[in-house]
């Protein structure tokens, strides 16, 4: 059974999906540092229903209180959160716009103009590192995240390219006669299969599997030419909604599919966050 203890209720709102994640953590002084511990997740899409009543449920059941916070990379689908945030489940939610007070360096050419995602990310991994070795992180979502993290935390930048539905999409969009493959198409595959057959015998199976194996080959590469930039082998870390379709054929790679909600309470719980209460 649970320990009814204080939660956190994180929100990352991305261009196509809101996800709500219902953490454990607390801080202790003089005691190992961990990632916070999910007790439950929820995925909608944007456009849908926020699962209030579930969330709802789920604080009654497993927590004896909850605290909420919010980020994410589309800002008017954080306003619609944030609007709807029901006063019955917390008080008002922290909501982290930038990353100003993010306990890490930014080594970029314009550091404040990074998505919130991949730091919060890089908030989190040198807690799965021990700081003792550099980590990629791969984040597969709308748009597919390859960055990478020194050893002592400072985020070195990395790369970005189109996640497996936005691929599809601009196939369709920007031909005349390619169709348009679902992402439901592209992410039914069983985990023994071996993936999309690499040799499509019509254009539905040509188009799934140069969306399916380019987006891997193009990881693989990237994560090799990061690890050669610093001279060492970095810990591979995969997260974000199309990471399980990834991981069978990354084998060095650990699954953390909650990773940036796992930084955001990081950040949130250590007044690391310059937040904003407003409802």
């Amino acid at each position: 059974m649970p320990s009814l203890a204080p939660a956190w209720l994180a929100v990352d709102v991305g261009n196509s999906r809101v996800k709500f994640a219902l953490f454990q953590y607390a801080e202790q002084a003089n005691a190992p540092r961990a990632l916070p511990r999910c007790l439950a997740a929820w995925t909608v899409a944007l456009d849908q229903p926020l699962p209030w009543q579930d969330l709802h449920l789920a604080v009654q059941q497993l927590t004896s209180g909850v605290r909420g916070v919010i980020a994410g990379s589309n800002q008017r689908g954080v306003d619609r959160v944030v609007a709807a945030w029901p006063e019955t489940l917390s008080r008002k939610p922290c909501l982290v716009r930038s990353s100003d007070g993010f306990p890490l360096e930014i080594l970029v050419d314009q550091p404040r103009r990074v998505g919130l995602d991949r730091l919060l990310n890089a908030v989190a991994a040198p807690i799965v590192t021990g700081g003792q070795k550099s980590a990629v992180i791969v984040d597969c979502g709308t748009a597919t995240t390859v960055d990478l993290v020194r050893a002592d935390g400072a985020f070195l930048g990395g790369a970005i390219m189109p996640g497996f539905a936005l691929s599809s999409q601009a196939l369709h969009h920007y031909t005349e006669v390619l169709p348009l493959v679902s992402i439901e198409e592209i992410v039914n595959v069983q985990p023994d299969s071996g993936g999309h057959p690499a040799v499509g015998k019509n254009t539905r199976e040509a188009i799934m599997s140069g969306i399916f194996w380019g987006q891997i080959g193009a990881i693989r590469e990237l994560v090799l030419r990061l690890g050669a930039s610093l001279g060492d082998d970095p810990q591979l870390l995969l997260s974000g909604g199309g990471s399980r379709l990834l991981l069978p054929h990354l084998t060095t790679a650990t699954h953390y599919p909650y990773l940036a909600l796992q930084g955001l309470v990081i950040v949130a719980a250590a007044g690391r966050a310059s937040c904003s209460e407003s409802l």
